[in-house]
């Protein structure tokens, strides 16, 4: 609730030990009209019941109900630390109680309730002003008399680092105004103002654009936090091919610098029989996987070492192609990857295309019906 730590409703001790409740001397001291009550301590109760802290106050409410107007045990207002610092006479919480504006006090004084409930609308945050750079040793009542300038300030929220009340502030807080109006002059009025002679400047702004900072900045936050899972993904990933195009063998030697204009099928049967001096070849690939680039191919040896022997006896001896010294490099790392995933997708395909193929033969010989029953999946190529 504003001003109100939830630290402040732990009984203290001497409460416990004598309990509040039921005094039978309450009536009588209630009556004293020597018990005048403190007026800080009149205030104190009625900002309890108010609008401003009540419908924030998750202790309060769960003993009012909803509509604010359930009747809460004087006993346990008692036990609130601001209370408590005020009096440990319940006469006097009583008497003070009574010339809060807008409660009732039971008939055998045992509890207090509001007499009008909680408006349906909540238009506090029209009314509500964001302050940050508040210095060290803030107080709700230095932010409430400095703002107080502005008009009646309702209630002042600040916040602080942990649950005991002793905690530092965060540096923040959120004062409300009785008026829309004053909250409207806040910023204008109060930012860039000290709370003291040398303490930092104060920031003020409403609290809708407070919000809307708010919101920009939990959206970058997690624009940020997306760019960087995504930076991660393609980090792992690219360990992840680094892994798979080491554990490939290195049996691929790139043939590049190939001259143009000569004939693909005579040039792809040449290397052939050249690299097959040399080592066994599993197959040459030009002029086909390679998008059909006359001046590069693709030499896949069947034995690593036999791959690394071509390309250097190969390179020693500036072996030409088409007329032209050719120079040759074994596919090594993210190359042979990129080179083995091309390879495996045109295989793929061509795998289709052959599937297509035979199944159009079954049909123009056998007809489509027993194509359809599958005989198009059998040996159609015979």
């Amino acid at each position: 609730g504003c001003g109100l730590a939830h630290s402040e409703r732990v009984t203290p001790p001497r409460l416990r030990r004598r309990p509040l409740a039921k005094h039978p001397q309450m009536a009588e001291a209630a009556s004293d009209s020597s018990l005048a009550p403190p007026v800080e301590l009149v205030s104190q109760l009625g900002f309890y019941f108010s609008d401003s802290n009540l419908r924030r106050d998750r202790f309060l409410i769960r003993l009012t109900g909803a509509d604010g107007t359930g009747a809460v045990p004087i006993e346990t207002l008692a036990t609130f630390n601001r209370v408590a610092a005020h009096t440990q006479d319940v006469g006097v919480i009583v008497a003070a109680l009574r010339q809060a504006p807008g409660l009732v006090v039971s008939d055998d004084e045992q509890s207090v309730r509001r007499v009008s409930p909680l408006p349906d609308e909540d238009t506090s945050a029209a009314r509500t002003v964001y302050v940050e750079q508040l210095p060290a040793g803030v107080t709700i009542d230095m932010l409430r008399e400095a703002f107080g300038a502005c008009g009646a300030v309702t209630c002042v929220s600040l916040p602080r680092s942990g649950p005991s009340h002793s905690r530092d502030a965060l540096g923040f807080a959120f004062v409300e105004f009785e008026t829309e109006a004053a909250a409207a002059a806040a910023p204008e009025r109060m930012g860039g103002t000290a709370l003291r002679d040398g303490q930092p400047p104060l920031r003020v702004m409403r609290k809708a654009a407070w919000e809307e900072q708010k919101a920009a900045y939990k959206s970058a936050r997690a624009a940020g936090s997306r760019r960087s899972a995504k930076a991660e993904r393609a980090k792992a990933a690219a360990a992840e091919a680094e892994r798979a195009a080491a554990a490939l063998p290195q049996t691929v030697v790139a043939v590049t610098a190939i001259a143009r204009g000569g004939n693909i099928k005579a040039i792809r049967k040449e290397m052939n029989s050249v690299f097959g001096a040399v080592a066994p070849v599993e197959f040459v690939d030009y002029g086909f996987s390679n998008s059909g680039d006359p001046t590069v191919a693709y030499v896949r040896m069947e034995t690593e070492e036999g791959a690394a022997e071509a390309v250097r006896l190969l390179s020693e001896r500036e072996q030409p192609f088409g007329g032209a010294a050719a120079q040759f490099a074994l596919l090594r790392g993210e190359k042979l990857l990129r080179y083995t995933d091309r390879i495996r997708e045109l295989r793929a395909a061509s795998g289709k295309t052959r599937q297509r193929k035979r199944q159009q033969w079954w049909e123009r010989k056998w007809g489509a019906k027993a194509a359809e029953e599958g005989g198009g999946g059998g040996g159609g190529d015979g």
